[in-house]
């Protein structure tokens, strides 16, 4: 008889708007959680990944006496996103009272595999920081996950508010999260810096940079003064988290918003395929034509962490 393999979950932690849907979404190589640039997700979705396609579909649990509603695919790609909103959002009664969201479906990068002994579980979590009537729910049930449910964190930071995210108290994530590693020392983070694409803005205003009028010039302090802004932004997080406790040796930067586009580059609107466009020839016009498709990869960061989530999942599952 084949042995039932354990859950092992991973829970996305974020302030609001940190960008946890779409972060999932580009891990995933899959579009399907909505993302918004609002808090969005008001219920946390427990993700189930594997290479059948077949078994693409959810289930929705309410908080009254409804019993657990299953969507079909096509009824994920249109409904998911109103049974993960506020119930203030002008929302059809059906939709409202959701306690959870088990999704079932055949991603394109991340998944499960018959090598490993441990299946694993992604869970969005609602951001805690939300300053609503919804704001206890949220915390409530982050809190949670964080101290009783999780496996391990990913803690997301938007580059754009690290600054307001440095500080613990008991209740918020980083004084969550140092619970729960003082309760179980083993107990593992990974920290991540979401919208890193926006220090390209801060890079560009440095003296030696922004007052240049040839675009050779510009291009070649551009490329002198590279990831300036993101160090500072790393050696931020790693000098909270050395304060609080957490041995690290890596802080992971990602772009989830250019990830998604690269990888879903055939189906872009206009709007989309522009901004990617123009990031595009932002790194063509720096390292040229040999070289910009390997520093785009490197820098938008998917797989630096996805290798290494793949790694620690490898090595959970042997030990």
């Amino acid at each position: 008889m084949k042995k039932a393999k354990q859950q092992y979950k991973i829970a996305v932690v974020a302030n609001m708007s940190a960008g946890k849907s779409t972060f999932i979404n580009a891990l995933f190589g899959n579009s399907v959680l909505p993302s918004y640039s609002h808090a969005t997700t008001d219920c946390p979705i427990y993700i189930y990944s594997d290479d059948n396609p077949h078994n693409d579909m959810a289930i929705v649990e309410f908080m009254d006496a409804r019993t657990p509603m299953q969507l079909s695919k096509a009824q994920v790609k249109d409904e998911l996103k109103d049974f993960a909103k506020k119930d203030t959002d002008d929302l059809d009664e059906k939709y409202k009272l959701v306690y959870r969201i088990h999704l079932y479906w055949d991603f394109h990068v991340l998944k499960n595999s018959e090598k490993y002994d441990i299946n694993f579980v992604v869970i969005d979590t609602p951001g805690p920081n939300n300053t609503d009537e919804h704001a206890f729910k949220h915390n409530d049930i982050t809190k949670n996950i964080i101290l009783n449910e999780a496996h391990m964190v990913l803690y997301l930071f938007d580059y754009g508010q690290i600054d307001a995210n440095l500080e613990s108290s008991k209740n918020n994530l980083w004084g969550l999260i140092k619970q729960r590693k003082e309760k179980e020392p083993n107990f593992e983070v990974f920290f991540v810096i979401n919208k890193i694409d926006k220090a390209f803005e801060d890079n560009k205003k440095i003296e030696e940079i922004k007052n240049l009028s040839s675009k050779e010039e510009y291009f070649k302090n551009i490329k002198k003064y590279w990831f300036f802004h993101e160090k500072k932004a790393i050696e931020k997080i790693k000098k909270s988290a050395v304060k609080y406790g957490f041995k690290v040796e890596k802080v992971f930067t990602v772009s989830s918003k250019f990830i998604e586009y690269y990888r879903d580059k055939e189906n872009l609107n206009f709007e989309y395929l522009d901004d990617l466009n123009g990031c595009i020839n932002f790194f063509k016009n720096t390292f040229g034509e040999l070289f910009w498709n390997s520093e785009f990869e490197d820098y938008i960061g998917y797989e630096a962490i996805e290798n290494e989530l793949i790694k620690h999942i490898n090595d959970r599952s042997k030990s």
